[in-house]
This record gives C-alpha cells, structure tokens and sequence, in this order.
C-alpha cells in the first residue's frame, strides 16, 4: 500500500520504538525441522533456520560440515561477509496431496543469494536471487518484494533447503527472518494487496486529474503545486510498494535494480510542492510574510537535500538505514513546521488557513490510530493511516475548490471594477478630447486672431511712417504697434507649448556656424543702437543636434532684450563653448550686457509670463523670457540669470550635447578651420593618399574627409563643398556613381568634382566626364597641377556667381536651354515671389519649402550667388519693388509692404545701398 511522504515520516521513528520489545522476545532455540501441519499459517522459520560461515567450500562439502543454529549462534551476523544457511521442512499437513507448493520470503537485506533445493531427480538445483540481482536472471518473480523461492514439498518427506549470500550494503547485516507460506496462501495476499495499491493510487490519480482540470481553467497555481505534490505521492506509492520495479523491471535498470531507490527523490519533491502548495493556497506572503520567507528557504533546502541523497545513496549502496537520516530529517522538519503554522493560521482567523488545519490533523490522527492498532488494538492494521491521507486529499481539494470559487468572485469584481475604469478612462478620455479640441481651437483662433492682427498693425505701422510732422507721435504709434505685433506673436508660441503641440525636430549640423549666422543680423540693430556687439566661440567647430527655429527664438529673444536693456555706447557680447560636467557634455551660450541689471527680487521672476523689470526705461511684454525658457527646457537645456542693478546682465543657457540624430560619419579633422577658406571635401579609401593630401591641401582648403562612397554621398548633401576630389574604386558607391549622384541632385549638381584614378585609358576618362566629372587626374598626380585645377574650378564657379547675380530674377528666354543651378534659382525665386508680401517668410521658410536645411540652403546660394540666402531673399525682394516703382502706381510704403518689408524706413535704405539711389529717385522717373 503507498502512503504520503508525512505516513513515513510518522511511522519510521515509532516502528521502530515498538518493534524493541517484539526484537527482544526473539531469543528461544527451536527444534531444527519445521512440520508443517496449517495450510494457513505465515510459518516463521528463524527458529528452524542453522548457518555456518562461509569457508569457500562448495555445496557438496558444505552438506557434510556442522551448522549452527541461528539462536545459538554468539557471534554478530556482520555484512560485507559471505554465510550458509539450511533449514529443514516436512509437510505433514492432512491434505498434503493438494499443498505441495510453497513460498520462501528471503529479507531483501540480501543483495545476493544463491538458494539450493533438491530436484526431482535428486540433484541440487541452484536458483540465483537477491536485491541486487536482475529480475531476468530469477526463476519466481510474481513480485519483485522481497526475495521470493518456490519450493515442492512431497507429503512426508523431509527436504532441506541451503542457501548462501551476504549484504553488500556496510549498514545493513543479512537477516535470518525467513517466512513460508502455501501459494495458494502467497497469491491471496498479493492479490489483496495490489487491489488495495490499485485503490488508493487510483484515488490520488483522479484527484491528481481533477486539479490539473481545475488548474487549466483557472490558471491558479495552487492546483499545480497540489497536483505536484499527488504526482509525487503517486510515485512515492509505487516505489514503495515495489509496483515500479513490478512494471518496469526488465526494461528500468535492468541490471541495476538498485537504482530503483532514486525514486526516494519523490519525497523531497512531494514536500517541497507541499510547501509550496500551502504559500500559495492561504496567501501566505500577505498573511504571515515571515512564515512565507521561511517556507520559501525550507523549499530551496530540498534541493542541496537531493543532492546529498545521491551522494550518500551511492555511497552505501543503497542502505536505508542510511539514507533515511536524509529523507527523515527533511520530512521531521517539514511536518514539524507545518505543524507549528497551525497556531499562527488559527491566530490569523482565515478560512482557507482552516482547509490547511483540518488536513494535517486528519493525516496526522489516521496515522496515531494505526500505530495504536499495533500496540492496544492488534492486528496491526494501515486501514486508519490510509482513511487519514484520503481524508487530507479530499480537504485540500475542496480547499482548492473554495479558492477557486474565491478567485472566480475576485475575478468578475476585478472585471466590474476594470469596467468602471473603463468608463472612467472613456470619460476621461473624452474630456482630453474636448480639452484638445479646445486647444486646437485655442491655437487655431490665435492663429487666426495673429493673422488678423498683423493686417491692421501693418498697415498702422506704414501708415504712421506717412506723417509729415508730429515725430513724438509717429514714434509712439510705431513702437507700441511693433510690440504688440511681437506680443501676439509670442502669446501664439506659448499657447502651442501649453497645448503640447510643439514638437522637436532636431538636426545634426555645426551649430557654432549657426550661431554665427543668426547673430550677423544683430550687429545693425546694435550699430544704430551705438551699441558694441560681439560674437565669438571658443569651439570653430561644434556638430550635435538642435532644433533650428527654437534655438533661433532663444537666442533672438535673449540678444533682443540685450540690446533692449543696454544704453548707448555699451557692450553686448555673445559667447558660446563646451562645458563637460557629470551629467555630460553641454554647450553653454552666454549673452552678456552692460545694461542696467536686475534686482535680486526681480531675478525670481524674470522668467514669470507677463512680469516686468521695475525700472526699465524700455518696457517689454514680459513674454519673451517665460518663451524662452520654455523652449530651453523642451530641448533638455537649462537657463539661469546673473545680474545686479548697474553691472549688467548675464543669461547662462546650456543644451545637452547629443549626436543622436547624426546621419554620416564626422569627418577626419583636416587642420584647424580658417573662416572665408573654400571648402573641399575628399572622398578618398586609401589612408596613405588622405594623409598626403591632407600635407598639401590643408593650408589653402578647410578640408573633409571621407572613406567611402556612400559616405561621401552624405557628407557632400550636409556640407554642400565648394568643390569636391573623389577617387573612382572605393567601398560601397566608386567615383563614378557618387559623381552621377551628386549631379543629379539640385543641393549639391553645382559643385565641382575632380576624380582621382589609376587608369590612363582615354575610355576611362570618358567614362568620368560622362558620368558628369569637371575634372580628370590619374595617379601619380602632380601636387601643382591639382592646385592648379582646383583653383580653375572655383574660378569658374566665382565666374558663374557673377553671372547668376548680373542675370537678376529676369526669366529664361522661350526655347533657352536652363541649366540645373538656373532652374534652382527660378525655383527659389518662385518660392519668394508666392511669398513676396509675407514679411515673415524669411531662410528658415523658404529652406522648409525647399525641401533644404538651412546650411544646405547657405551652402548652395552661397556657392551659385556668393550671397547669404538672407541677403538673397532680400535682393529678390528690391527687385521687385523696383519694377513697382518703375510702374509708378504706388508709393513707396505701398511698393515696400508688396514686396515684405515691414518697415518702410528700412526698405528705403537698404535701396539705396543696393541701386545707389533712393526709391524716390526711380518714382520720380
């Protein structure tokens, strides 16, 4: 029969207390023939049973030496040794006739035994048995239990039986305890047995089902761990009933049937799924936390526990005695701490804590009745033991269905309150929608509201600059007109950061030429300002990504209050440089005046929406700095002041290094970078060529290098070159599909391009210039004929720029052929003209329409006009106001607002620095 891991635990210390005074009973000297007169009794034969140690001699001499019977034997049965043993049967029984076949029960602490018993023709016939020994090689194997001989008792007729062994196992001595019973007798018990192991394994397999059922449609591991701990019960069960080596034994270590005691590793698997069943049944993380950890260790102890098993198995060969020092340790310390929870899951008054009470108790009474069954209740029966372990599953699975009908009504209030927070999430959904719709509207109405605005402030702005006389007016109109036009502005972008609809699209590009750009048209306002202004960095070259319109609206905002807040004759200095602290690399832009400073209550809200420095002699809106601070925190960045009142103000503002958004390699630094140098860019595998290269163009070029064609490619489209020097056989794109590439694109089909080869054929060089090469050079080069060609390849492009700038914005005449870069001036010219009116469509607008960076823009008007695309647009600009004024049909504020300029003072100068002669002049004409 299979009991739990807990029966075994209970029963082994208490078997083995109670069995002393039956061992010390054992002592009395019986007769040496055993008559056998009951077809029923379990005949024991210690008492029949003579031994001798064994001397090497065989059978045929052993029969004729003097044995000793077991009882009077005084020296201790020692393992290890080899022993002959003999007892003598008659069957006398009052129908022998049908009672001639008997059952030998040998211990099975006989690993190996040879049993010898007469044959019908009166010859020895030897049977091989034992423990240790396969069950192919014995002749009577109805179970594997033990160490089992058929014998043939005749009626009346003595017949002795020898046998000789030994115990391999050092701990366990050979026992003399021999049993004999009538098959009939033998098979009626088996039977009976292996029904009632049919039974209860039965029982545990179906339960072992029903919480796997159970565990699939609730995923609750609970089921798991229970149905581990069955599983392993089940397994413990056969093993223990010998079923296992029943089932399997010719085919499962076959010639090791020792290995069969591994399957003991159930135990500590059964009760570590037993302990783990019982932290997630009652919850007890949350219940007891203590109890919880100490159960989570008691379970990784199984583990090294299994692991010392082995070990010690295999060191005794497999002897119980020992072993159980293992299992029974680790089975005493579980039940003992599954007994000590009992009164901290009473305390905790929880229901499930209840499931866990009655099924220990009820393990634990059916295995006291049994044990009181042997000693005040004879005869000893397991009946009780296996009522208790049947009785515990049945709790423990209706445990487990309370759970689950627990976790099945936690569940649909988890569904129902996942439902209101749906609803809830809809409604707050909705309400975002309506908030966003409202921002929208929001935005869209100062959009609209600014549109509407600047029309009116437009034309009261030009019209103030018609009034003859009243100058004290005139300048008050025009300077709060402006400010209010900026306020507007600038109340839009704080309105679209508060919706969030401000994203960033940054750039990866050299931001210290950017800042050099914007600041360039500063340096008017501070002249006529009597202003000093300054700009300079200590970096001449810095590439990271930034947002070109944000970092544009924090610097002018910053340099605008500079200048505003700075009286004559002071200073304005700009300085830009690379600071490195722990949080990483950040580019620190300082603005620094001369003005009237800020007092330390005024610093705390300086960056407040609509506050004011008291005492400034030019108020502001009191929106730009809360804007631009802003825009520094949605860059990462972070903006202090510094100032006192009359020494001046300093604004610190740091952005975050990054190179996240970089799109090709950085080039290999080719000297240090001189401003007005033409840039070359090489494209150029070989690492010997670039550094000769380098050597002889360094001092005339600011040059870039890259190793391959398609970095090259990449290189030219961010740095638009003055000219470019490729080679023809490289990784990736060859000279020859990075000139047809370059080419054929309108940002960069006007640079120049000298390709390098090894090859003299006259084809390779058509090759090149049909594929759109300048310029043709084969190795080994002369270093004064390169220079030579690259200096006529800029020549000629400075000759073109003086064309493109002579030809004006008039259009090609009908049928004339337009080259790539006369067809990219059209375009930008295009572009302004659709514009021309629109005051704020500046470089940043018309690189957006052009589908350009704004230094790919730079780059390429710079190259075709020599002009900077500010100065570009403003030339297109004249030159349409000029063609108005030739009209005569409007005056000259009429002709500057058509053409986009917002004040007609500042149209009319720079007229005359264009044409040399005043707007009037060509009126009049």
């Amino acid at each position: 029969m299979g009991y739990s891991p807990f029966t075994y635990g209970i029963l082994w210390w208490l078997f083995f207390f109670l069995s002393l005074p039956l061992r010390a009973a054992e002592g009395e000297t019986g007769n040496s023939l055993l008559v056998l007169d009951d077809p029923l009794t379990n005949y024991r034969l210690v008492d029949y049973v003579e031994l001798l140690p064994d001397s090497a001699l065989p059978l045929s001499e052993v029969t004729d030496r003097a044995f000793t019977s077991y009882r009077a034997y005084d020296r201790p049965v020692e393992a290890g040794r080899w022993y002959w043993g003999r007892f003598t049967l008659v069957n006398r029984l009052p129908d022998a006739g049908r009672h001639t076949e008997w059952v030998v029960f040998f211990p099975g602490t006989w690993t190996t035994l040879e049993v010898y018993v007469p044959g019908a023709d009166g010859r020895w016939r030897a049977e091989p048995n034992g423990t240790f020994t396969p069950v192919a090689d014995r002749p009577f194997v109805p179970t594997t239990k033990g160490n089992l001989v058929k014998l043939a008792l005749p009626p009346d007729q003595p017949v002795t039986v020898y046998f000789r062994g030994l115990s391999e196992r050092p701990t366990l001595r050979p026992s003399f305890h021999l049993y004999l019973q009538t098959t009939e007798v033998f098979y009626d018990k088996l039977m009976q047995r292996r029904v009632a192991n049919a039974v209860f394994i039965g029982f545990l397999g179906m339960m072992l089902v029903y919480n796997l059922i159970l565990y699939f449609f609730g995923r609750d591991r609970s089921f798991i761990y229970y149905s581990g701990y069955l599983l392993m019960m089940i397994v413990y069960a056969c093993y223990f009933t010998d079923d296992l080596s029943d089932w399997f034994g010719r085919t499962l270590f076959a010639t090791r049937p020792q290995y069969y005691g591994f399957f003991k590793l159930s135990i500590f698997v059964g009760l570590m799924c037993y302990l783990s069943f019982i932290r997630s049944f009652t919850d007890l993380r949350q219940l007891l936390p203590r109890w919880d950890r100490y159960f989570h260790w008691l379970i990784l102890l199984g583990f090294p526990l299994m692991a010392v098993y082995v070990g010690v198995s295999l060191a005794s060969n497999f002897s119980y005695l020992v072993e159980d020092f293992v299992t029974v340790g680790y089975i005493v310390l579980v039940i003992g701490s599954c007994g000590v929870l009992l009164y901290p899951l009473y305390r905790a008054r929880d229901k499930k804590g209840a499931f866990v009470f009655a099924g220990i108790a009820a393990l634990c009474i059916g295995a006291l009745l049994s044990l009181l069954s042997r000693v005040l209740l004879p005869p000893f029966t397991l009946f009780y033991l296996e009522m208790g372990v049947a009785v515990e599953v049945l709790i423990f699975s209706l445990g487990l269905a309370y759970r689950q009908r627990k976790l099945i009504m936690a569940r649909k209030q988890s569904d129902l309150a996942l439902r209101e927070s749906r609803l809830l999430q809809e409604k707050q959904q909705l309400e975002a929608d309506r908030q966003r719709e409202l921002a929208e509207f929001k935005s869209r109405f100062y959009t609209n509201i600014t549109h509407e605005f600047r029309t009116p402030l437009t034309v009261i702005l030009g019209m103030s600059e018609q009034i003859n006389g009243h100058e004290r007016e005139r300048e008050l109109i025009g300077r709060n007109g402006r400010q209010l036009l900026g306020l507007v502005n600038q109340l839009l972008d704080l309105s679209r950061l508060e919706s969030g609809s401000v994203g960033v699209h940054y750039i990866h590009d050299d931001i210290v030429a950017y800042l050099r750009y914007l600041t360039e048209s500063f340096y008017s306002a501070a002249e006529r300002r009597s202003l000093r202004f300054l700009f300079y960095s200590e970096e001449n070259e810095l590439l990271m990504d930034y947002d070109e319109t944000k970092v544009m609206q924090i610097v002018n905002n910053l340099i605008s209050n500079a200048l505003k807040f700075t009286p004559a004759y002071g200073k304005v200095v700009v300085h830009t440089s690379r600071a490195r602290t722990e949080e990483g690399e950040w580019l620190k832009l300082i603005v620094q005046d001369s003005g009237i400073g800020i007092s330390s209550e005024d610093r705390a809200r300086v960056f407040d929406r609509f506050f004011q420095v008291n005492g400034a002699a030019e108020g502001g809106t009191g929106v730009g700095l809360a804007l631009t601070r802003e825009l520094v925190d949605i860059l990462g960045g972070t903006i202090e002041v510094r100032s006192e009142p009359g020494a001046g103000t300093t604004f610190e503002v740091r952005l975050p290094i990054r190179d996240d958004y970089r799109t090709a390699a950085p080039s290999t630094p080719g000297g240090s970078y001189v401003e007005g140098r033409p840039e070359l860019l090489v494209i150029e595998d070989n690492p010997d060529i670039i550094a000769y290269l380098q050597t002889i163009l360094v001092d005339r070029y600011n040059c870039h290098f890259a190793t391959d064609g398609d970095t090259g490619i990449e290189r030219a489209l961010e740095l638009v070159p003055d000219v470019i020097l490729s080679d023809v056989l490289m990784p990736g794109k060859d000279g020859y599909e990075v000139c047809q590439t370059l080419k054929a694109d309108e940002r960069t089909s006007h640079i120049p391009i000298i390709l390098l080869t090894a090859k003299t054929t006259q084809a390779a060089r058509l090759d090149g210039l049909r594929y759109g090469a300048d310029a043709f050079l084969t190795k080994p080069f002369d270093k004064d004929e390169l220079h030579l060609r690259l200096e006529k390849l800029i020549e000629v492009r400075k000759q073109l720029q003086h064309h493109y700038t002579a030809a004006g914005t008039g259009d090609a005449a009908a049928g004339e052929e337009v080259s790539r870069e006369e067809a990219f001036l059209e375009k930008l010219h295009t572009l302004i003209h659709d514009h021309l009116d629109d005051a704020g469509f500046g470089v940043s607008e018309l690189a957006a329409a052009a589908h350009l960076s704004k230094m790919q823009l730079y780059r390429k008007i710079k190259a075709l006009t020599g002009k900077t695309p500010s100065r570009f647009i403003r030339s297109y600009r004249l030159s349409r106001g000029m063609l108005l004024l030739r009209e005569g049909q409007y005056t000259v504020s009429e002709v500057a607002y058509a053409v986009g300029f917002s004040d007609p003072s500042y149209f009319s100068r720079t007229f005359q620095q264009e044409y040399q002669h005043s707007p009037s002049h060509y009126l009049s004409a």
